[in-house]
């Protein structure tokens, strides 16, 4: 008897926290709005018009690592975005490898969601040979005051980081 009252309050403890949104890394509670007047917003307050939300614009920076088979350091990424419209150049890539070599890549606006925006990416000209030059596909998801960078390129390893604001 003892257990089964046990695993009910564990259930219930464990609903509420889902409910209520208490649970570590969450808002804590129902947002009222009233957060301080110097905050920068959210990346998550996006709209779906087709342009760059403003929270997204600036200069984000992170730890990338290989999402493949095994993950492995890849370096520094840095992600400059700037305001565009879908189609246009949103901004840019700037990877710096764990021996300090670069590659660039240039950022082009696919779509814009209220959960993230999706950019098509493709090594910049002037790259080292070593650069991976091919068009793929990059999510920018944001997370709290972070944006998560996930990559589909296989030849690149997949690469995912999770960048802050820097700028």
């Amino acid at each position: 008897m003892a257990l089964a009252v046990a695993g009910a309050l564990a259930a219930v403890t464990v609903g509420s926290a889902f409910v209520f949104d208490l649970l570590p890394g969450s808002s804590g509670g129902a947002d009222t709005g009233q957060g301080p007047s110097n905050a920068q917003p959210s990346p998550s307050a996006s709209a779906t018009s087709g342009t760059v939300p403003a929270a997204y614009v600036g200069t984000w920076e992170g730890q990338a690592t290989s999402r493949e088979s095994i993950t492995i350091p890849l370096g520094t990424f840095r992600v400059t975005l700037e305001e565009a419209r879908v189609g246009e150049r949103v901004g840019t890539l700037r990877h710096t490898d764990i021996f300090g070599g670069i590659c660039d890549d240039v950022l082009t606006l696919k779509e814009v969601t209220a959960k993230r925006i999706v950019t098509t990416s493709v090594g910049a000209p002037g790259n080292r040979d070593v650069c991976n030059q091919a068009r793929h596909t990059v999510l920018l998801t944001p997370v709290g005051d972070d944006l998560v960078y996930e990559s589909d390129s296989k030849d690149s390893g997949r690469p995912e980081a999770r960048l802050s604001r820097i700028e």
